[in-house]
């Protein structure tokens, strides 16, 4: 019994630790601020924020998947926003459009990531947020 509890506090002390539980993720490399989403019509929505490279890259694209009410996945929009080479300290002003396919389904909440590749997974993302959306 006993190492049945220590196995289990140490399973949920590695799941905090690796960040499992936290879909907000501050980075070191970029800095995120005024994340917003506005409904646009017709299945559009418009994202709007901030973003502060921490160093150079070669790339950036942020994408973002949305939930409805039941925490199901709507949809996934790859390439909201991209930019080529930006450098260390650079403000720039992020402003994308992304999709859900029924515009009869309403999101209530989006998981906007950021990547510094191609590969449009959450596993790869350098930056993550959660926004609700009213």
């Amino acid at each position: 019994m006993l190492l049945l509890i220590v196995f289990t506090i140490t399973i949920t002390l590695s799941s905090v630790n690796a960040g499992l539980f936290d879909l907000d993720s501050t980075n070191d490399d970029i800095n995120v601020t005024d994340l917003e989403i506005n409904y646009e019509g017709y299945s559009t929505y418009e994202v709007n924020c901030k973003l502060t490279p921490k160093k150079d890259f070669d790339y950036l694209e942020m994408f973002v998947i949305f939930y409805d009410s039941d925490d199901a996945v709507l949809d996934k929009s790859t390439l909201v926003w991209n930019t080529n080479q930006p450098t260390k300290d650079q403000v720039i002003k992020v402003s994308g459009t992304a999709y859900v396919q029924n515009d009869n389904e309403k999101p209530v909440r989006a998981e906007v990531y950021f990547t510094d590749g191609l590969d449009a997974e959450p596993e790869s993302a350098i930056y993550s947020e959660n926004v609700t959306m009213g």
